[in-house]
């Protein structure tokens, strides 16, 4: 079962509001987002919820236009444009409420050495940075020992690797090896097109998801248990969320 959301269920304004967003992410329609922003923030809607179920899940059915080869880079970036003239309007109305229990809240993120892609990558980022936590962006094609350093260095609780290539999945398997013995107490999630929840545990990491939204959701599930009782189990070691 998942988790509750962080914010109320939306009214029947809200949702066409949440639509137009979405669409508008979509079909990278900058003025149409911008005109739904305004209504959002004039109502006071809930911008967290706003920018969630509108133009994160705008983006996230980008993602799937993108794998089933109907939309291209080029259109790629258009939606990236709109989605962000979106999160720059609502960003600054958003309470950090995600999450309820105080957690410490860094995230080290970046995409495995060879691996050249990184919109996945930002869209994570993008949705961590909006729910108030302190994200160190290492950038594409990052190697496992700047990995490591910057985990032990700044006692990282959260370790989130991108792979977008089947080629580069053994340099994860490594990374994530180092990173546990390097750096034991911090939670590691790894993530992209070839690997999916239950690859990112059999690689030994401990938790993954399908989304940018998922993993944020798991992330504050595996934090909460880390500052209740100290530690992952093997038994919480499992993705929760589809």
């Amino acid at each position: 079962m998942n988790p509750p959301k962080p914010w109320p269920d939306p009214s029947p304004v809200d949702g066409v509001l949440l639509s137009s967003l979405k669409k508008g992410v979509v079909e990278y329609d900058e003025v149409a987002i911008e005109s739904a922003c305004l209504t959002i923030i004039n109502r006071s809607m809930d911008t967290y919820m706003a920018i969630f179920e509108g133009l994160v899940a705008g983006m996230d059915e980008v993602g799937r236009l993108f794998d089933c080869q109907e939309y291209f880079v080029p259109e790629l970036l258009m939606c990236a444009d709109a989605l962000y003239t979106g999160l720059n309007m609502l960003k600054p109305h958003i309470k950090h409420n995600a999450g309820g229990a105080k957690i410490k809240r860094d995230v080290i993120i970046g995409a495995i050495e060879g691996d050249i892609h990184d919109i996945g990558k930002n869209m994570v980022k993008m949705v961590f940075d909006t729910a108030g936590f302190t994200v160190l962006d290492m950038g594409r094609d990052t190697s496992i020992d700047r990995f490591v350093h910057e985990a032990v260095k700044l006692e990282s609780p959260l370790i989130l690797v991108s792979c977008m290539m089947s080629t580069c999945k053994p340099r994860v398997e490594k990374l994530i090896r180092k990173l546990k013995k390097d750096a034991p107490g911090a939670i590691i999630m790894a993530g992209g097109a070839f690997i999916g929840p239950e690859d990112s545990i059999s690689m030994g990491a401990h938790g993954g998801a399908n989304n940018a939204h998922s993993a944020l959701r798991e992330a504050i599930r595996m934090l909460s248990a880390v500052n209740k009782m100290g530690s992952i189990s093997d038994e919480q070691n499992k993705p929760s969320i589809p």
